[in-house]
């Protein structure tokens, strides 16, 4: 059906929307100036600048004060501003509008104690409990104000008054026990935490409360107190396996490996894990570079173990950390005068990896162990045979260590002086362009590939060829070979003006490689006779310092390293003084003057990259002579 509207009908109906297009149009506005001056308001506040800040919030709140975005902001502004009466009167206003909000009261108890009123903050807060006494987050919300104003002790009362109001006796333990540590108080705050284990799944508790005492343990104090409380709640609850666990954690936490060890050794035996608590152990103090401590343990699980997986990991572990002790004693920028010890601890490394070989061909062990090996035969004891028996032994590698095996092969050929060997395996790697590249063949092996290849090629002297590779290399300063391709690089390059004397000192790092050390001295010898004056030189005698050392000619060595220390802005002045203290203290067992050496080298080479490791060995010798 169709109505008309008459005239006088009409013209109304248009007014009336003209009316209400105009008040949109108004609201819109009104709105985008709302959002204009809340975003100007946030902006000064950020900045700090609370005063001019408070003059937009004010006029927000002004002009919409139900709005709590605006109530807040205002009040964070007058609070910076210091202006307490204003922000209380502002939460005063609100409480009225709605008494039942206990924040509003926690805040209100905030001005209050910032202005130096405890005791009406005291009753705000207390009100803001009455207003809401069974809900487990008004006490939360209460005592997270007094915290913020360092009342840890009050917070702390409003938890402990929470957990009768609110039956819950689990519920702020956590809060309990980190007001606690903000107190200093951390051995109660260990007895807090311990009341998780009180919980059905023991386990997860464990879990939450050793990452609580590890994101405390920057705090030496906190752990020693951790520790203390740990030590009493064992021997009061002695069959107690979670407290045992508990107190070998904090134990390794303060590096206690003796200790921890026992603490261990203990849970293994109770719980007859047969060596697994030893391993746990172990790995730990292993990755913790505890080397000693993890040797022992990992030796012990070996022993108590009938799993052959578990028996081969353990033999495993102890092998590595017996070579990793070894290779400590053993730094190459130091120790060239290898001693028996030494040589003693990496022996004890081969046999255990031996008996992984041997006893436990079939457990995921077998191919680290023969690579191993191979490495500790060629670069300690350059038994060369013995290497590549374990190559012919067991000439097949899973994929995970193709690319390993393909490198020691490579360097046992450069080591046995088949030099064309090793560069026909290495090109062999090497993509001829880069669509030929395979995806799962990553930079850093083909960059060390890409060496090995420069090495062979400088021993037979194509030092423009090895030139090629090694500025690969470098062109990726994060590569695992940079520094030592750009060591190779700079020989070359600031030496091909003479390629007669680069070529005789590529021929001796030819023979030392080989391990004809005297042949090596002879040629290292005629060249710091012969070309006196050329940067090689200083390469010579510091090479011949070593050769010489290793030769058991220490007077010898101790000459020509002193001759480079002579001059004290020689690239190899630092190495070399370093090298000098290293054989009073290790070769010559001359405490005394070894420590008169170090003191001369941080006097001598402040700006040394080796004055940190000086210290720290001037601080183990002074110790242990004090």
């Amino acid at each position: 059906m169709n109505v008309k509207l008459n005239s006088n009908v009409q013209k109304k109906v248009i007014f009336i929307a003209i009316i209400v297009a105009a008040w949109s149009v108004a609201a819109r506005s009104q709105s985008v100036d709302e959002m204009n001056k809340l975003r100007i308001a946030q902006v000064l506040e950020q900045a700090g600048e609370f005063g001019k800040a408070q003059d937009f919030y004010k006029q927000l709140h002004d002009s919409n004060p139900v709005n709590f975005v605006y109530f807040d902001g205002l009040r964070r502004c007058y609070i910076n501003l210091k202006e307490y009466t204003l922000a209380e009167g502002l939460i005063r206003a609100r409480i009225e509008t709605d008494p039942a909000d206990v924040m509003l009261y926690c805040e209100l108890g905030d001005v209050f104690y910032k202005e130096g009123n405890a005791d009406s903050a005291s009753m705000a807060w207390n009100r803001a409990i009455e207003a809401d006494p069974k809900n487990v987050g008004t006490y939360m919300a209460v005592a997270d104000i007094m915290a913020k104003n360092r009342l840890f002790d009050k917070a702390i009362e409003v938890y402990r008054k929470g957990e009768d109001a609110t039956n819950s006796k689990s519920g702020f333990i956590i809060q309990i026990a980190r007001l606690y540590f903000y107190n200093l108080n951390y051995s109660e705050s260990m007895r807090e935490l311990l009341k998780l284990l009180q919980s059905d799944n023991k386990s997860s508790a464990m879990a939450y409360i050793q990452s609580q005492l590890g994101a405390y343990s920057s705090s030496s104090e906190a752990v020693d107190q951790f520790t203390s409380e740990m030590k009493k709640q064992v021997e009061d609850n002695p069959d107690d396996i979670y407290y045992r666990h508990l107190l070998a954690f904090l134990y390794m936490e303060q590096k206690d490996y003796p200790a921890a060890y026992k603490v261990y050794k203990w849970l293994d035996e109770r719980s007859g894990a047969k060596g697994i608590e030893l391993l746990s152990f172990a790995e730990r103090a292993y990755n913790d570079e505890a080397y000693d401590a993890a040797a022992g343990a990992y030796r012990e699980a070996s022993r108590l173990s009938s799993a052959r997986e578990v028996i081969a990991q353990s033999l495993m572990g102890y092998a590595n950390s017996l070579r990793r002790l070894g290779e400590k004693v053993y730094e190459e920028d130091d120790r060239p005068c290898v001693t028996s010890d030494t040589l003693n601890i990496l022996s004890s490394s081969l046999a255990a990896y031996g008996k992984v070989i041997n006893g436990y061909p079939e457990t995921r062990y077998l191919n680290p162990a023969i690579l191993n090996s191979i490495d500790i035969e060629m670069n300690y004891f350059h038994d060369l045979k013995g290497a590549e028996r374990l190559f012919s032994e067991h000439a097949e590698f899973s994929p995970e260590f193709v690319h390993d095996a393909t490198l020691a092969r490579i360097r046992l050929y450069i080591m046995g002086g088949r030099f064309n060997d090793a560069l026909t395996e290495a090109l062999g790697q090497l993509p001829t362009d880069t669509l030929g590249r395979k995806a799962a063949v990553a930079d850093s092996y083909l960059d060390r590939i890409r060496f090995e290849a420069a090495r062979s090629l400088y021993y037979m002297g194509n030092f423009d060829s090895a030139a090629v590779y090694l500025e690969q290399i470098t062109s990726d300063p994060m590569s695992d070979a940079a520094n030592e391709a750009i060591q190779l690089l700079n020989v070359i390059s600031s030496n091909k003006a003479i390629p007669g004397a680069l070529k005789d000192y590529a021929a001796a790092a030819a023979m030392e490689v080989q391990g004809r050390i005297p042949e090596a001295a002879a040629q290292l010898l005629e060249i710091t006779n012969v070309h006196q004056q050329l940067p090689l030189a200083d390469n010579a005698r510091f090479d011949l310092a070593a050769a010489y050392c290793t030769m058991g000619k220490v007077g010898d060595a101790l000459k020509y390293y002193s001759q480079l220390v002579a001059d004290s802005t020689g690239i190899f002045a630092d190495r070399a003084q370093l090298r000098i203290a290293s054989i009073y203290r290790w070769t010559l067992h001359d405490t005394t003057r070894a420590i008169k050496e170090y003191e001369s080298f941080l006097a001598r080479f402040p700006n040394s990259i080796y004055q940190d490791r000086v210290r720290d060995i001037l601080r183990n010798l002074l110790g242990n002579n004090s």
